[in-house]
């Protein structure tokens, strides 16, 4: 008799405590059990464990606005599904149309919507993206062609002034050297200089002596000529101009001078054109030491494998 009895006492004990959750599983609060089961799976970092909590919780109480609204957080952050993030913000708008959060629902639900339509081929979203990246991509390469132009303009002109500073060097005269004076000659004082007669015929040449033959001086220096000069400050026309490639020595490669809007791939696409993914692991192997994880400086010299 006594076990009978405490048999049904166990029994509607336990009756009691279902019935006690089953009333908190009907509040919109943090007290509700499947609301702190659900924190729990996040904390753990299983969403989908907190889904199905929420959606436990809506199975006892379908009125449970703040469920819902878990809910489309879950759907659109954790989950990447925007319907079902439409789907669950709306039912909350539906049960708490004056909530606080009402306008950041309706902005999430906007958001939602977007990142929808930009996930399908060929959307009118996606087809902008892509327009607005090519005129992104088309003033880059519009820039650089400029930048381009304008170096081979002020290289053209150095080269100008360059040969014109040569031509005009090669025109100035070249002095006499003093450096090796021809030695004087000295009369010996026991020989008698024969006097210079006025009346002294003019020494003529040798009858056999060619006329057309001008006679050789004798005092004619034959030191050679001084070397010419050299302008210290004229430009380098050998420089290599940023953006442009240089042979490396031993024919092992090229190297790239890193100009402004240049990346691994652009630089990768316009020395390897047609394999341009190989070409960038190419570049980065053989620099590794110089980028590492660092991005591009400009005039940078990469080394540009065959």
């Amino acid at each position: 008799m006594i076990r009978g009895i405490c048999i049904v006492l166990t029994s509607l004990a336990i009756v009691g405590c279902d019935y006690a959750d089953r009333q908190d599983a009907q509040h919109d609060d943090p007290s509700n059990p499947y609301y702190k089961k659900a924190q729990q799976d996040l904390d753990d970092n299983n969403p989908s464990g907190a889904v199905s909590d929420y959606e436990q919780a809506l199975g006892i109480n379908p009125k449970l606005a703040g469920a819902q609204y878990e809910l489309g957080v879950l759907y659109s952050e954790k989950l990447n599904d925007p319907i079902g993030s439409i789907f669950h913000f709306k039912r909350y708008l539906e049960l708490a149309p004056n909530s606080d959060k009402a306008d950041q629902v309706k902005a999430l639900i906007d958001k939602q919507s977007q990142a929808f339509a930009a996930s399908l081929p060929n959307s009118p979203t996606q087809s902008a993206n892509d327009y607005a990246q090519l005129q992104a991509d088309n003033a880059t390469l519009k820039k650089q062609v400029d930048d381009a132009s304008h170096t081979i303009a002020q290289l053209q002109a150095q080269l100008v002034d360059v040969t014109k500073h040569s031509h005009d060097m090669a025109q100035v005269p070249v002095p006499a050297s003093t450096d090796n004076p021809a030695p004087a000659v000295v009369a010996d004082a026991s020989t008698p200089t024969p006097a210079a007669s006025s009346s002294a015929p003019a020494t003529s040449a040798p009858a056999n002596a060619d006329p057309a033959t001008p006679a050789t001086n004798a005092a004619t220096s034959t030191t050679p000529p001084r070397a010419l000069p050299v302008d210290t400050n004229a430009p380098d026309v050998n420089a290599t101009p940023s953006g442009s490639t240089a042979a490396v020595a031993g024919g092992s490669g090229r190297t790239y001078t890193v100009v402004k809007g240049d990346s691994l791939w652009k630089i990768a696409h316009k020395m390897y054109p047609g394999d341009t993914k190989n070409g960038v692991d190419k570049i980065e192997e053989a620099n590794k030491d110089a980028i590492g994880n660092k991005p591009l400086k400009i005039g940078q010299v990469l080394v540009i494998p065959q």
